[in-house]
């Protein structure tokens, strides 16, 4: 049978502890997956009166590659979850069960590590590989004017098997991804009207420890540790004097501001907290007759008490993933 992309599924579980095997929850809405298993090549430079080398020897080896999913309510938590790593219950009105209740995402402390997953790949129905303590390099939001919001999460991992993890996926996405009308900014976080920013995008960079090899006869890693927390992103603005009295003047004056996502379906949002931006480029070039625009390059900051993000998923309100 020919195995096609058409005929090919991704699911995903948390795993209990890392490269333990997961019991596979979520059917995510991929559009590519690039996971793949890598052993470096050592050659081998003796010399013994040849001119070819008469042997390659394995190395290093491990699992790293990217996925893009679009952005449906029922799986998009989970994507940030992995990224960030924390993830609590809130209750703002203090009252169980009255419909305010939401899920936390944040990123975890110096001392704390990134939750680990455990993916399947299924290959056209012709094979299906199980992919164990993958841990989020970084991931690359996306949301533009007339394309669905989507995410790249890049992976790096430790093994490649088959029939490892068990298969209990509850969570498949339905319905609807988040379309481009569905995402809105707020400069507030209480009003949504910010109407200059015709796309964005963001990346959340964990920077990890990928070297953590011994000799204990696998080749394989014994960890992947989170290293230093960035997040960078862009934009595109258009020229007008909202932007030249906002943003403009805040790169300027080297001056910071927050930023809020929200993608919403059916009343329900996902909102993308940035405590804190700084600007840092903001040209705005004359390339001919077309619009003129500002491409907008900023750093999210930790602020000091509010962190460097925070992500509030209201389509889930267990605290959990």
């Amino acid at each position: 049978m020919l195995a096609t992309g058409a005929k090919s599924s991704l699911k995903l579980g948390i795993e209990t502890a890392w490269a333990t095997p997961a019991e596979l929850k979520y059917l995510l809405p991929i559009t590519s997956e690039s996971l793949n298993y890598r052993i470096e090549n050592i050659r081998s430079e003796a010399l013994l009166n040849r001119r070819a080398s008469l042997s390659l020897a394995p190395g290093q080896e491990g699992v790293e590659g990217s996925v893009d999913c679009e952005l449906y309510p029922d799986t998009t938590g989970v994507l940030f979850f992995l990224a960030l790593g924390k993830a609590a219950a809130q209750d703002p009105d203090s009252t169980p069960e009255s419909g305010d209740e939401y899920t936390e995402i944040t990123p975890i402390g110096v001392t704390e590590d990134l939750p680990s997953a455990t993916v399947r790949v299924n290959h056209g129905g012709v094979k299906a590989y199980d992919y164990t303590g993958l841990r989020v390099r970084s991931l690359s939001f996306e949301g533009a004017v007339g394309a669905i919001p989507k995410v790249t999460l890049d992976f790096v991992g430790k093994n490649e098997g088959e029939d490892l993890a068990t298969d209990s996926v509850s969570v498949t996405p339905t319905g609807d991804p988040f379309y481009f009308k569905e995402l809105t900014l707020s400069k507030d976080g209480t009003i949504y009207d910010v109407a200059t920013y015709s796309d964005i995008r963001f990346t959340i960079n964990n920077n990890p420890t990928e070297d953590d090899y011994v000799l204990d006869g696998t080749g394989q890693r014994i960890d992947i540790a989170p290293g230093d927390l960035q997040i960078t992103g862009s934009a595109t603005l258009l020229f007008n004097a909202d932007v030249i009295a906002d943003e403009y003047a805040k790169f300027k004056n080297w001056t910071s501001f927050s930023l809020w996502l929200k993608l919403t379906k059916n009343s329900t949002d996902f909102i993308i907290h940035f405590p804190k931006l700084q600007v840092t480029e903001a040209p705005h070039d004359i390339g001919g007759r077309d619009k003129i625009t500002i491409d907008l390059s900023f750093e999210a900051l930790d602020d000091g008490s509010n962190g460097i993000i925070i992500v509030e998923d209201h389509f889930n309100d267990t605290g959990s993933y």
